[in-house]
C-alpha cells in the first residue's frame, strides 16, 4: 500500500470525521491554489469554508452541466431544480444558458455555501437557493431527518432536475424518500440527472478505488462507522425506489472508476433517470 493510501486509511480508522474532512478540505484548497491564482477575477468559493468538492469548480461545472443539458435535452426557458446545489458549481453555467423566462432552484444545508451562490450568481433567469434544514453527519446538518423533507417546489412544476454527488451521501431510507420527492415535483416527461454509486450483480469490490461493503437495505458502505461518508446502493434496489416514485431509468448508466482498480475518467456514476410523459 503506497504511504499515502495507508495515510487515509489511517486517519479515517482514528480521526474525528470533521477533522478529516477538514484536512482534506484544506488540501484541496492549496492544491487548487494555481487554477485560483490563474484566474483572480473568477469567484471560487474555499473548500474549508464552503465545504464544496475538490477539483476546478468552474471547469467541473461546466462537464456536468454539458452533461445535464445533452442528457435532458434542457431548454432556455426551463424550471430547474438543483438538488444539494452547494455553492452554485451548477448554477454558474446555468446563469449563462437560462434565459428571463427560466427558474432555477437550488437547495443544500449549507449556508455558508448558499450564501456564495446568492452573491455571485446572476444572469436573466430568476435564481432560487434555499436552505434545507436536514440532519447530516458528513455536512453537519442538524434539522429533521432527511427523508422528510420536502423539496421547494410544486408537484410537477420542474423541467429537469440534477442531484451531483448528493446521493453518495444518502442513507438508503433517505435516498429512497428523494427519489419520490423528485416524482412528485418532475413534469411528466422531466429527467434526473444523478451520480452516485450503482451495485452491480457479482461486483467485487475488495481492491477497488473506493472499497465498499454490505452495509444494509440493499446499500453498501466505506465505513460502516461512518455510513454518510460514502454509501452505494444495489442497482435491483435503486431500480425498486425508482418504481416506487414513478421513474424509471432513461439511458444506460455511465460507470464511473470507483469500482475498479485504477483511476480513470469520471470517478461516480452518472445515473439518468425519467418520469414518464402521460
Amino acid at each position: 500500500m503506497r504511504p499515502a493510501t495507508a495515510f487515509k486509511s489511517w486517519a479515517h480508522r482514528v480521526l474525528p470525521r470533521p477533522v478529516v474532512n477538514g484536512v482534506w478540505n484544506l488540501a484541496s484548497d492549496v492544491k487548487d491554489l494555481p487554477a485560483r491564482l490563474k484566474s483572480p477575477g473568477a469567484p471560487r468559493p474555499w473548500r474549508i469554508w464552503h465545504n464544496v468538492g475538490g477539483g476546478d469548480f468552474h471547469l467541473i461545472g461546466q462537464q456536468y452541466f454539458d452533461w445535464f443539458r445533452i442528457s435532458t435535452n434542457l431548454k432556455p426557458d426551463a424550471h430547474v431544480l438543483d438538488m444539494g446545489c452547494g455553492a452554485g458549481r451548477l448554477a454558474f453555467p446555468l446563469a449563462t444558458y437560462l434565459d428571463a423566462n427560466g427558474v432555477y432552484t437550488g437547495f443544500d444545508l449549507s449556508e455558508r455555501a448558499l450564501g456564495f451562490a446568492r452573491r455571485h450568481t446572476r444572469g436573466e433567469a430568476r435564481f432560487n437557493f434555499v436552505r434545507a434544514d436536514v440532519q447530516s453527519r458528513e455536512y453537519g446538518g442538524a434539522g429533521l431527518k432527511a427523508g422528510g423533507y420536502q423539496f421547494p417546489a410544486e408537484a410537477e412544476s420542474i423541467d429537469a432536475a440534477l442531484a451531483i454527488s448528493l446521493f453518495s451521501h444518502l442513507l438508503p431510507e433517505d435516498a429512497a424518500a428523494y427519489l419520490r420527492e423528485a416524482g412528485r415535483v418532475l413534469k411528466p416527461g422531466g429527467r434526473l440527472c444523478l451520480t452516485g454509486f450503482l451495485i452491480e450483480p457479482g461486483m467485487v469490490l475488495t481492491d477497488a478505488v473506493l472499497p465498499l461493503s454490505p452495509y444494509r437495505e440493499g446499500a453498501w458502505v466505506a465505513d460502516s462507522r461512518e455510513p454518510e461518508r460514502a454509501i452505494g446502493y444495489e442497482r435491483a434496489v435503486f431500480e425498486r425506489w425508482l418504481r416506487e416514485a414513478g421513474l424509471r431509468m432513461a439511458a444506460p448508466v455511465e460507470a464511473g472508476h470507483w469500482s475498479d482498480t485504477v483511476r480513470r475518467g469520471e470517478f461516480q456514476d452518472r445515473i439518468i433517470v425519467e418520469k414518464p410523459a402521460l
